[in-house]
């Protein structure tokens, strides 16, 4: 059986039709949901991006989570594995992250591609600048006077781009389908496409912002900044705010229509009959929820709450309700390729339960969503841990623990902490003996069980020490910085 993993970036689980939203058009997601297993309570585990994608390539989970550091070499993936077993297997990305700068995601497969221009890649020099004027300049200016670097590549690698085909998704996507035409009559592979939208910033073509906001054709772009706007929402007025959450909604809608053409192209070549799909996300984002933007911790569920779905030649579409993290892809596809899982991989298969309605024995009690640990640091950021109806925002200070009923209040809205001292010991205790299942340093499940730091070893390191001159990407040559 082939098998095809879409990884999408910063696609949040309540912005498709098929989980419950009214206003997003996503007819393709939708389409394929009714004929997938929809896991709807799969969570985040390791955060951000690079973390997470460590955790589904490798299965295992980083003691506790992975922090953003290159792939090991010595590390068992999952590509690796099935190509031990006879799958060719390729990567297709537009998520810069996974080869730019040295993360070492490209080496496992037997191929790879990479479709340039997102965020930070660096690409091509040119002596020229961004060609903005001076107004629109100051909107990408830190507290400190320095042109956002993340801004300013972006910028350059997309300022000539006029047609939808040349934003990078629908690249990647049309990538995917010459992919299949070249690889059809192939009994076994493993494609990975790795789609950074609706990642920020969120510019999709403006027919896709008119979807949800008609206003920009009066009104210009309002002076936002297409989700870099910072972390907070104070100052964004109400129109700027509809405006980013419009823009928002025309990139998932984006992504849906040139994901659609991907599947309509494993249709024409005869290819759904013999290939797994697998859809899933990496994390959500925040819109203005608990007056947020973008990914942050605390990890509340508009980013921690993930995609996953799962079709099946020969498998009716169902929805369960078991507790997935991303760890439990790896063995799951093993099991559809009947390759032996490896030793290493500390996740669960769900196999059995696609295209099953029937009850499962399923291990995984709590999901645990975290951003890096580090027993170094004076504090340690708030950890999501939940069981399906429970959701605790732990952290070492009791009076700052946030606990919500997800039934009764999805969007977290009412913290109930105080009413419910029994759900939170009990959601705190299963979080220690999470942590310390998945190899969690001594030091780290005290500091949790105690609320004092003790002893961290002298041996401790967050990251090994040929690292410490590790730079991610390179500035200080293009004309924004020296920008009047």
């Amino acid at each position: 059986m082939n098998i095809v993993l879409v990884v999408i970036d910063t696609l949040r689980y309540d912005h498709l039709g098929a989980n419950g939203n009214g206003w997003i058009s996503t007819p393709n997601f939708d389409v394929f949901a009714a004929d997938a297993t929809v896991f709807d309570n799969s969570y985040l585990a390791s955060f951000p991006t690079i973390p997470h994608r460590t955790d589904v390539i490798t299965g295992e989970y980083g003691a506790p989570v992975h922090p953003w550091l290159p792939l090991a070499f010595d590390r068992a993936t999952l590509p690796r594995t099935l190509a031990d077993a006879g799958y060719a297997t390729q990567l297709l990305c537009d998520t810069p992250h996974l080869v730019n700068g040295g993360h070492c995601f490209d080496y496992p497969f037997h191929a790879w591609h990479f479709v340039r221009g997102n965020e930070v890649d660096r690409h091509w020099l040119d002596d020229r600048s961004s060609e903005l004027s001076p107004e629109q300049h100051a909107r990408y200016v830190g507290p400190n006077s320095r042109f956002s670097p993340t801004a300013m590549q972006y910028i350059r690698n997309n300022r000539r781009r006029a047609r939808e085909e040349e934003w990078p998704s629908p690249q990647l996507f049309a990538t995917a389908c010459r992919w299949l035409e070249d690889n059809a009559r192939r009994d076994n592979f493993l494609l990975w496409i790795d789609c950074f939208d609706p990642h920020e910033p969120w510019d999709p073509p403006e027919h896709y912002i008119e979807m949800y906001d008609p206003s920009l054709r009066d009104t210009g772009d309002l002076g936002i900044l297409m989700g870099w706007e910072g972390r907070g929402t104070a100052s964004l007025s109400p129109e700027q705010l509809t405006r980013m959450r419009a823009h928002y909604a025309g990139e998932v809608s984006m992504v849906d229509a040139w994901f659609g053409r991907m599947l309509e192209r494993l249709e024409t070549l005869g290819l759904s009959d013999n290939t797994a799909v697998v859809v899933t996300s990496d994390h959500g984002t925040n819109l203005g929820a608990h007056g947020a933007l973008h990914k942050c911790v605390p990890i509340w569920e508009q980013v921690g709450h993930t995609l996953l779905m799962a079709r099946v030649p020969g498998k009716p579409g169902v929805r369960r309700s078991e507790i997935i993290q991303p760890q439990d892809i790896f063995p799951t596809l093993c099991d559809l390729a009947d390759a032996p899982v490896p030793d290493s991989v500390e996740g669960h298969s769900f196999a059995p339960m696609l295209g099953n309605t029937r009850p499962h024995d399923w291990p995984r009690e709590v999901a645990v969503s975290s951003g890096v640990l580090n027993l170094r640091a004076d504090k340690l950021p708030p950890i999501t841990v939940q069981d399906g109806e429970w959701c605790l925002i732990d952290s070492l200070d009791p009076a700052a623990r946030e606990l919500y009923h997800m039934p009764s209040d999805r969007e977290q809205e009412t913290n109930v902490v105080a009413d419910h001292p029994d759900v939170v010991a009990d959601l705190h205790d299963k979080l220690v003996a999470e942590l310390k299942a998945r190899r969690a340093p001594q030091a780290l499940t005290d500091w949790l069980a105690t609320g004092t730091k003790g002893t961290v070893p002298e041996a401790y390191r967050l990251r090994a020490p040929y690292l410490d001159a590790y730079t991610q990407y390179w500035n200080g040559i293009l004309p924004e910085e020296e920008y009047p």
